[in-house]
């Protein structure tokens, strides 16, 4: 099924080159020992006979080559700025590591040292992201045959006990309300924006992409319907949501639905449907003022306000960590959402517009108190009707499972 043919090289020196056919297509590949040429016959040989495809045996593309073809099949499906991350990734990564490597030579043993070397320089979150792009390229040549293992599969990533392990922070009502009392210092309605960020549970870009259209106070509802975004270097990008989930309506607190509507009778475009729900700024020489024809940059506005706010040590009698994150404000609502009685998981879910259900459990699970009191008094007076059974000396249906087990 396949040969070795030995052919002479320069200085005298010897190669080995394997011959084979696969489906029908001449392949070669050059050893330069004999016997590693014997071993690359047998695996031949033995994939051949398994009926599984050899092209990897002599592929020679690059991990970067490979990077590029994963992410021109992915242009079709992939937002703008997914693909722009995980170029920045694979930029600053992953390309001086692999980059030129043929994709066929990487190791298990490869990566693991690559995550080593990165452990020294990034966080746990950095390197998780930077290893799902190289992982991902590698899947995409699996299913194209250029490799057969995926060399990122198993491959253990860092656990520093040094970092926090749950990061995130949750506000309760009163702190939202400190938190937005004290932003109102700085612009009045930056208050009205704390208080939508934590009580709608919108995502920073859904939230800065609002338009007057998005505030149905009829219906009681935010509509998110777009996101936006800076790019580097300038301009706005205008984007469908994260994903299909994202598009939503959420309902609003009858509270936050009375300070939009008086905030709305105050906008200066409020018979605009098209326009944008929050002011731009414009710098000026001393200072920067409202402009309504501007875009609304939520970046500047957590970077130049909520932080020296939170770090400013005057939420700190209200018991606001400085270490408080804008995205905090998301989990925020998760939590007060599950305090609340009557709100389930999967009304969370519908309203944060995770992709999933699942994708909520996993992160919010423990905040939901499940109450059992009407399943175990069920189990109680089955077992009651049961204990009767026993007493009256008549006939008694034998007890099964875990209750028959315990009682034997």
């Amino acid at each position: 099924m396949a040969s070795i043919k030995q052919v002479p090289r320069a200085g005298g020196k010897w190669a080995f080159e394997v011959h084979w056919r696969d489906h029908g297509k001449k392949r070669q590949m050059t050893c330069k020992t004999e016997p590693q040429a014997e071993k690359e016959k047998l695996r031949i040989e033995d994939m051949l006979a398994a009926g599984r495809s050899t092209a990897h045996r002599v592929e020679k593309r690059t991990v970067g080559e490979v990077f590029e073809a994963c992410m021109t099949a992915g242009e079709a499906t992939l937002k703008p700025r997914t693909l722009e991350g995980q170029r920045s990734l694979y930029k600053n990564h992953i390309a001086s590591a692999f980059g030129k490597r043929k994709i066929t030579s990487l190791r298990a043993e490869d990566v693991e040292k690559w995550i080593a070397a990165l452990s020294g320089k990034l966080g746990r979150g950095s390197i998780r992201n930077a290893y799902v792009v190289l992982n991902k390229l590698c899947k995409y040549a699996i299913r194209h045959d250029w490799i057969v293992l995926n060399p990122c599969t198993s491959v253990a990533l860092p656990v520093s006990h040094d970092e926090v392990q749950d990061e995130r922070q949750f506000l309760a009502p009163a702190q939202v309300e400190a938190l937005a009392q004290e932003m109102s210092k700085r612009r009045e309605h930056y208050g009205l924006i704390v208080r939508m960020a934590a009580y709608t549970g919108l995502r920073s870009g859904e939230l800065a992409a609002l338009r007057i259209r998005d505030v149905n106070l009829f219906r009681g509802t935010v509509e998110v319907r777009r996101t936006v975004r800076r790019k580097k270097g300038g301009g706005w990008v205008y984007a469908s949501p994260k994903s299909k989930r994202s598009v939503r309506d959420v309902p609003l607190l009858p509270r936050l639905a009375a300070e939009l509507g008086a905030y709305l009778e105050a906008h200066p475009s409020r018979t605009n449907p098209d326009a944008s729900l929050w002011p731009g700024t414009k710098k000026t020489r001393r200072d920067s003022v409202l402009d309504w024809h501007r875009p609304f940059d939520i970046n500047n506005l957590v970077k130049t306000h909520f932080r020296r706010v939170i770090r400013g040590g005057a939420l700190a009698p209200a018991g606001i960590s400085a270490a408080l994150r804008w995205h905090d404000l998301r989990h925020s609502y998760a939590s007060i959402m599950a305090a609340a009685p009557g709100i389930t998981v999967y009304d969370v879910s519908k309203w944060m517009g995770h992709s999933s259900i699942t994708t909520t459990e996993k992160t919010y699970i423990h905040l939901f108190r499940t109450d059992y009191t009407d399943k175990m008094s069920a189990v109680d007076a089955f077992l009651g009707g049961a204990g009767q059974s026993l007493s009256g000396g008549g006939s008694v249906t034998p007890l099964r499972g875990p209750v028959a087990a315990s009682a034997g």
